[in-house]
């Protein structure tokens, strides 16, 4: 994430040097050109607007595009499954590409995230995600971890 905001001492040090060329202009216009200081007095405070302008937009900034990041709990969910089938060494690569390419899969995933998240109901549950695939298809093997995970995290019911 890119930092926007400086350190106050940025600040300050441009605030300084701003104020020393604001002052050496006017004291040329004064002296050289004869210019009364009413006419100049009016530049003596640029250096704080532009000052307060930067922080601010610096600050505005930094709010809008370093928002902390949402964990993504479905994500979670999803990397808990894999690292399951990653340790049983169940599966190939091809395996794997195919199961991400494979939608009535990738649906069933995000059924087994809600039956994690807010247990199991009427239109979502354990036994239909079961009977989802056939026997012995890679997409069967698969949704058992999905299954697995769903039961040892399962709430107990008060």
């Amino acid at each position: 994430m890119k930092k926007f905001k400086k350190p106050l001492k940025f600040y300050l040090i441009l605030f300084l040097v701003l104020s020393l060329a604001v002052i050496g202009y006017s004291v040329y216009k004064i002296v050289f050109d004869s210019t009364p200081v009413d006419e100049v007095m009016s530049l003596w405070f640029l250096p704080l607007i532009f000052i307060l302008i930067y922080y601010g937009s610096d600050s505005l900034m930094d709010k809008l595009f370093n928002k902390k990041k949402q964990v993504d709990y479905e994500e979670k969910f999803i990397e808990e499954v894999a690292k399951k089938m990653r340790e049983d060494n169940a599966f190939l690569i091809e395996e794997y590409r195919r199961l991400q390419l494979n939608d009535k899969f990738q649906e069933s995933l995000k059924i087994g995230y809600e039956i994690h998240k807010n247990g199991e109901s009427d239109l979502f549950n354990i036994s239909k995600l079961e009977r989802k695939f056939k026997k012995g298809t890679i997409e069967y093997r698969a949704i058992q971890y999905v299954i697995d995970l769903l039961r040892e995290t399962e709430k107990p019911v008060e």
